[in-house]
């Protein structure tokens, strides 16, 4: 009876239900069909019929299993270096009062709008066979060493996934009511014991969260550990070979679920048991006036801030230097011609054109969906936001495996095409814009559209009228995210891209694995441009509009 009900009250609005059941669709047929694909496959299921032989090859092959070990390994490695800098360069960023910590901020940021294989070119150009360190080493000590392998990769990832975990450590620093800092300082407390006995077990939700992150990214990197990893085998990177190199779909798909593994265990466990223990304490108090640390902390957030900061800025100078000149390091004349690759800037331009769609895609769609989430009695409607939000979580390697399964054959065949491509990035990317639909339509009192209702307008009228200009904010953070994160993207697309629809980033690496760093560098500068111009663009809107995105 109460099934009936649910499904009578679903369709009493019969726009809505159709608007439910078509995102419904596409979730499933773009999150959860090529997740299960990549499941079944590894199991043989759709090749030679079900079978264990892969695992099987898995654990006898030595090489696989080692793939498996340093990458959990290089993702640990990674976490703990990443937030042994990370809490106290937030805690730098916010618990002093210098113009420097602003500065730093700024800067800390940079990693999030160049792609994601940066530092790969520039630790090569610093410390590669013919690096400048490298050169300047040998000839003056005799000393050589290689950046590839290991190392290499992990020191790539630090600078790469680092701002990440500092943004929300800062944040839930920031966001920590003074007061319980104050009081313990009024009694008698030191301020190191104040640190580590109120300030950091407060911030002990969001330090867990960015740690859990940062494993994941670090664990599913595939760009890094491509061009920097040498001959150290890593799952991401192996999977990609099997798949380009030997056509071996089925072992692809096996390294395929063993990223998706940890992925899941961590999404489940920040999404059901962290969510619920969130310990951060704000008050409208919060922000501008918790105490300042004293100077021996100071001075040592201040060292280890300068550092972090010092190697992200010259790391870009490096990507800079090596688009200007002929060969950094080799030949340091002056030139322009790493820019006039005709090629790559059609790949730039088909860059902005499947990014500006999925931006659109992804964050109309979350928003629509948060809506029928928030306001609307649809069935499975928790299941359905699990599974946006799931796509944030899967490696895109492996997405991007799942895709190729379904669609590089009858009856979707799609592979090579722009439209894969922009429905790729967007599905990957729709639960951001669903989260920001949920979190501002839990801000916005349901009695106005039950006023509009009330005074005769049309749903689609108070949806117009009502709800749209009241979730803009929320529509532009998902278009934001999106679009920055779909230029710089590589590691699902990858597997998607055919030489007509080549994309800027997967051809930046490509130019890296060739040695081609010159025009590397200048693609990538070219793309860290627009992406800067655009995000100016985007905050000069918001201005205008007052939006806060």
């Amino acid at each position: 009876m109460r099934f009936k009900s649910t499904w009578k009250r679903f369709f009493s609005e019969p726009g809505f239900a159709v608007a439910a059941i078509i995102v419904a669709a596409l979730l499933i047929f773009f999150i959860l069909l090529p997740l299960s694909a990549v499941l079944l496959r590894s199991f043989g299921v759709g090749a030679e019929g079900f079978t264990m032989e892969y695992y099987q090859q898995f654990f006898q092959h030595s090489s696989y299993f080692q793939a498996l070990l340093n990458s959990v390994g290089v993702g640990i490695v990674t976490t703990s270096i990443v937030i042994s800098i990370s809490v106290p360069f937030a805690l730098y960023v916010t618990r002093t009062k210098s113009t420097l910590s602003k500065a730093y901020r700024g800067l800390s940021l940079l990693p999030l709008v160049a792609p994601p294989f940066i530092f790969s070119l520039s630790l090569i150009i610093l410390f590669g066979r013919r690096g400048v360190v490298t050169n300047y080493l040998n000839d003056m000590f005799g000393v050589e060493f290689s950046i590839y392998g290991f190392w290499g990769v992990v020191v790539a990832q630090v600078l790469g996934f680092f701002p990440v975990a500092y943004m929300m450590i800062e944040t839930s620093l920031r966001s920590m009511n003074p007061s319980l800092e104050h009081a313990s300082r009024d009694l008698g407390a030191s301020q190191t014991r104040t640190l580590f006995k109120v300030s950091l077990p407060l911030a002990s939700t969001s330090i867990l969260k960015a740690s859990l992150i940062v494993f994941v990214m670090a664990l599913a990197d595939f760009s890094n550990p491509l061009i920097i990893g040498g001959e150290t085998s890593f799952l991401a990177s192996d999977a990609y070979l099997l798949v380009t190199g030997q056509q071996n779909m089925e072992m692809a798909a096996v390294l395929g679920v063993f990223l998706i593994v940890p992925s899941l265990i961590v999404f489940l466990f920040q999404t059901y048991f962290i969510k619920d223990t969130d310990t951060t304490s704000i008050s409208g108090s919060a922000g501008n006036q918790n105490a300042s640390l004293n100077k021996g902390l100071q001075g040592i957030t201040f060292g280890i801030s300068t550092l972090m900061t010092f190697f992200i800025v010259i790391m870009f100078i490096m990507v800079v230097l090596g688009a200007f000149v002929q060969i950094i390091g080799v030949d340091n004349t002056f030139t322009l011609d790493h820019f006039s690759d005709q090629s790559g800037w059609g790949f730039i331009y088909t860059s902005v054109i499947v990014s500006l769609f999925a931006a659109l895609l992804a964050a109309g769609l979350g928003l629509l969906q948060g809506y029928l989430t928030v306001r609307k009695n649809i069935p499975a409607k928790k299941f359905l936001e699990f599974v946006a939000l799931f796509g944030l979580a899967v490696p895109g390697t492996v997405m991007g495996i799942g895709y190729v399964l379904i669609f590089n054959g009858p009856p979707f065949f799609l592979t090579g095409t722009v439209l894969l491509l922009v429905l790729n990035m967007a599905f990957r990317k729709i639960g951001v814009g669903l989260e920001s639909g949920i979190s501002k339509l839990q801000q916005i009192d349901p009695s106005m559209e039950e006023a509009s209702a009330d005074l005769g307008a049309k749903p689609t009228r108070t949806i117009r009228k009502i709800v749209m200009p009241l979730l803009s904010p929320a529509f532009m953070s998902g278009f934001v995210y999106t679009f920055m994160t779909a230029m710089v993207s590589v590691s699902s697309v990858i597997f998607l891209i055919s030489p007509g629809t080549n994309l800027a980033s997967a051809y930046i690496l490509n130019l890296a694995n060739q040695a081609a760093l010159g025009r590397a560098s200048a693609m990538s500068v070219i793309m860290i441009a627009i992406v800067l111009v655009c995000m100016a663009i985007l905050k000069w809107l918001e201005r205008r509009s007052n939006s806060g995105i």
